[in-house]
């Protein structure tokens, strides 16, 4: 089976066979030892060269705890590293919502197959391939002039390899970022440019150790630990809320406002800030008012995640239409209240319901959806109009009839009914306090107080659906009328 290309298009990414050496060529390991690295390596060679690379990584893994350092298995593992990021970004949003992964982000990978190769460089400089493995994994994380300047780096070891000639010609044909990158530092210094992902720094944030970085840039570095990328000292700031430093980004702003202009763009389009232009989050029906919590723990919605906390903290939410097998067409925009990251690399988040949205497009872009929305609102009645008035009406019966189903649940909880009934009494209890302790729309507004009395009430994945696109207030409330009448006070609240 053929493996994957890698990240710049030449598939000269295999890995090599441990030599099978006589006992004394490696000095201080016994033949026992070197046998056993050995069929580690073909093991793991016969995963990578059927895509399972996940599992060659394990055993590369195992193998450099016998033989720690050795150039071949780290060149392996490198690889393999480097092909794995390559399936994950290949991987499409829809194969992530049905069959979700566990593990670690796309940029990781890339990272762990860049530290892997560098120590090859450092102990084994004149190696043509490790300049292979390197600028592979520079172009993976986004650093395509240091990708560059690896390939000519091996190309002055060997100047005929075409492996290096080949992705060389690849890069320069797939971005022109080398050029300009080229032609920016003969404009700037180094002073101005951020260390993590070497462009002009944006939001530039000045750490009490006197580095600067992209603020954005800083906060991803530290997912992975609460230290200085260059110095390696323990922070205590939070790059989120952490002050831009004013001077700095002022000086920017003035020198060089094009490149600054561009920097603005680009950064603007990878968190989404605007309000029609939201990634999507597939899991399930969401209302308005609605809370829930969420354990994101797949790859590309980690990604995902970090993206959104970095703009408004606002994604969509949306469900598979069971039907046709598809996302569905209307959603919820939700707001991320809590992000609790968590030692692993997964995030434990609280999100509420915000807005109704229909989707007019969508896309896949690093392996989620991103789609165009346009939001959705009920149609109200003219203002002084007898509908509008008798909408007030059936607002104000309606939150009369729900303080009553909830003074009622309270009861039967006193009374341990639900306790008889099988139910968890105390988390029922803590949900009837955090209940009433929110603020309840008024039945001047009937919309939202529709959604926020649905929290009330136990639906099934259709009911919730055929409620979010409805777009007569005055039918959802008359549903929820009856549904609250029908349901058993206590027995059902969400």
């Amino acid at each position: 089976m053929a493996h994957a290309n890698s990240a710049l298009g030449d598939s000269s990414l295999d890995v090599d066979d441990f030599p099978l050496g006589e006992e004394g060529d490696d000095v201080g390991i016994s033949q026992e030892k070197l046998d056993k690295v050995s069929a580690l390596v073909r093991d793991a060679n016969f995963k990578f060269r059927r895509n399972r690379y996940d599992e060659a990584i394990s055993l590369y893994s195992k193998a450099l705890l016998i033989k720690p350092g050795d150039h071949i298995i780290l060149g392996n593992r490198s690889a393999s590293f480097c092909l794995l990021t390559c399936l994950l970004k290949q991987r499409s949003a829809t194969q992530s919502e049905y069959q979700p992964l566990n593990g670690l982000d796309p940029t990781t990978h890339a990272e762990l197959a860049l530290k892997d190769v560098e120590k090859i460089i450092r102990s084994s400089p004149t190696l043509p391939k490790s300049y292979l493995l390197k600028a592979n994994a520079l172009f993976l994380l986004e650093r395509y002039q240091d990708a560059r300047e690896a390939l000519l780096e091996g190309l002055q070891i060997d100047p005929l390899d075409p492996h290096l000639q080949s992705c060389l010609h690849n890069l320069d044909q797939s971005t022109n970022v080398p050029v300009n990158l080229k032609q920016r530092k003969a404009e700037r210094t180094d002073d101005f440019e951020c260390t993590l992902c070497f462009k002009l720094l944006y939001e530039p944030v000045t750490t009490p150790c006197g580095h600067s970085f992209c603020r954005h840039c800083l906060h991803q570095a530290m997912d992975h630990g609460n230290k200085c990328p260059m110095c390696r000292t323990v922070l205590f700031i939070t790059p989120r809320t952490y002050p831009i430093s004013v001077v700095l980004n002022n000086i920017i702003q003035k020198n060089f406002p094009e490149e600054y202009a561009e920097r603005k763009s680009e950064h603007g389009n990878v968190i989404y800030a605007g309000h029609d232009l939201m990634p999507l989050f597939v899991m399930d029906v969401v209302l308005p008012c609605q809370k829930l919590h969420l354990n994101i723990f797949e790859p590309r919605y980690r990604l995902m995640v970090r993206r959104v906390m970095e703009g408004n903290h606002r994604m969509g939410m949306v469900a598979i239409d069971p039907m046709t097998s598809t996302i569905a067409e209307f959603g919820c925009e939700v707001e991320i209240v809590e992000c609790e990251p968590l030692p692993d690399g997964r995030f434990f988040l609280e999100i509420e319901g915000r807005r109704r949205f229909r989707i007019m497009q969508s896309w896949d872009q690093d392996g989620y959806r991103i789609a165009q929305v346009e939001w959705l609102q009920d149609l109200p009645p003219p203002e002084g109009s007898t509908e509008k008035q008798e909408l007030v009406e059936m607002a104000s019966t309606a939150a009369e009839l729900a303080r009553n189903w909830v003074t009622h649940a309270r009861e039967v909880s006193r009374t341990g009914l639900m306790n008889a009934l099988g139910l968890n009494a105390g988390r029922r209890h803590r949900h009837l306090e955090q209940f009433e302790s929110e603020s309840t729309p008024g039945p001047n507004d009937p919309e939202k107080l529709s959604f926020w009395l649905l929290k009330l009430l136990n639906l099934r994945p259709f009911e919730k659906y055929e409620l979010l696109c409805m777009k007569d207030t005055r039918e959802r409330l008359s549903r929820v009328l009856d549904l609250l009448r029908a349901q058993e006070p206590g027995c059902s609240l969400q």
